[in-house]
C-alpha cells in the first residue's frame, strides 16, 4: 500500500502490466507542494460555511466550500453591510427602512402615482393639452371629450378615428385578396347613399351590431372580385354578414 509523499493519503495500486514508475503523489498540486514549486498552503478540511467535510483529492487549487452556492453565500456574508436608515415616502408620507440613499418611495405603487401627479402638473404648466384643433376628417372642433389622439395623418375625434380604423381593416383585407389599389371607404358611405338595407334580402340592418356578428353590416361586391368585378363605389353595396357568406362568389 503506497501513500502520497505530501499528504500521506492512500494511493491506488498500480495495474499489472502497466509500464512506468509507481505513483508518488495523489495529484499535481501535492507534487508541486512537495517540490517547493508553490507556497505551502493548509488545505481546509471542512466547508467555511456549513462545516461539511471536503474531499481535497484531485488537481487544482484546494476547495474551500462544499458547493458554489455556499461559496457565494459566504462571500456575500463577509461583505460590510450598509446600515438601514429611516426615510419618509414622498407620496404617502409613511416611514420605512432602507439602505438605498436615493430611494424616495416606499413601493412601486406610490412611485407610479407620484409620476402621474407630476405629469399632470407639467401639462397644466404648459397650458394643457391641445384640444382646440380641428378634426382632419369632419373639420369640427375637437374638445376634451372627443379628442382621441394625433398621428402623422392628422388629428381625429373618436367617431372619425373609428371610421378610419374600419377603412384600414378593409384595405388590408382586400390587399390580401390581390387588389392592388383598394378604395379607402367604409360602410358609412354606403349607408348615406342606400340606407341601412341589405341588398340581398331587402331587410334592414341593425347598425348597433358588430360587423362580424351574424346580422352585422358588411360591404359586398355585387360582381365578385374573382369574377372580374372592380373595387369601385358603383360595385359596392351593403349586406348582412350571413347573406354575404351565403352568396359567396356568385353573381
Amino acid at each position: 500500500m503506497q501513500k502520497c509523499k505530501n499528504c500521506q493519503s492512500v494511493l491506488p495500486d498500480k495495474l499489472k502490466g502497466k509500464m512506468g514508475r509507481n505513483q508518488l503523489f495523489c495529484n499535481s498540486y501535492c507534487g508541486k507542494l512537495f517540490r517547493g514549486e508553490i507556497k505551502i498552503l493548509d488545505k481546509p478540511i471542512t466547508c467555511l460555511l456549513c462545516s461539511a467535510i471536503l474531499d481535497q483529492r484531485g488537481a487544482g487549487n484546494p476547495k474551500k466550500y462544499c458547493s458554489k452556492k455556499h461559496g457565494d453565500k459566504y462571500l456575500k456574508s463577509m461583505k460590510p453591510k450598509v446600515p438601514k436608515i429611516e426615510k419618509s415616502c414622498v407620496y404617502c408620507f409613511c416611514v420605512y427602512l432602507t439602505n438605498v440613499k436615493a430611494q424616495r418611495f416606499c413601493s412601486s405603487n406610490c412611485r407610479s402615482k407620484q409620476l402621474a401627479v407630476d405629469s399632470k402638473a407639467k401639462t397644466a404648466a404648459r397650458g394643457g393639452r391641445p384640444y382646440s384643433a380641428d378634426c382632419s376628417r369632419c373639420h369640427q372642433k375637437i374638445n376634451k371629450d372627443t379628442f382621441i389622439g394625433a398621428s402623422k395623418y392628422g388629428r381625429f375625434c373618436r367617431p372619425c378615428a373609428l371610421v378610419r380604423q374600419r377603412e384600414r381593416y378593409r384595405r388590408a383585407f382586400l390587399k390580401r385578396q390581390g387588389v392592388s389599389n383598394p378604395l379607402r371607404i367604409s360602410a358609412d358611405v354606403l349607408i348615406e347613399r342606400d340606407g341601412n338595407v341589405c341588398h340581398l334580402c331587402d331587410t334592414e340592418i341593425d347598425l348597433s351590431l358588430a360587423r362580424n356578428s351574424r346580422f352585422g353590416a358588411t360591404i359586398d361586391h355585387v360582381i365578385p372580385l374573382s369574377k372580374g368585378g372592380l373595387d369601385v363605389l358603383d360595385n359596392l353595396k351593403l349586406a348582412h354578414w350571413i347573406c354575404n357568406i351565403k352568396k359567396g362568389n356568385r353573381v
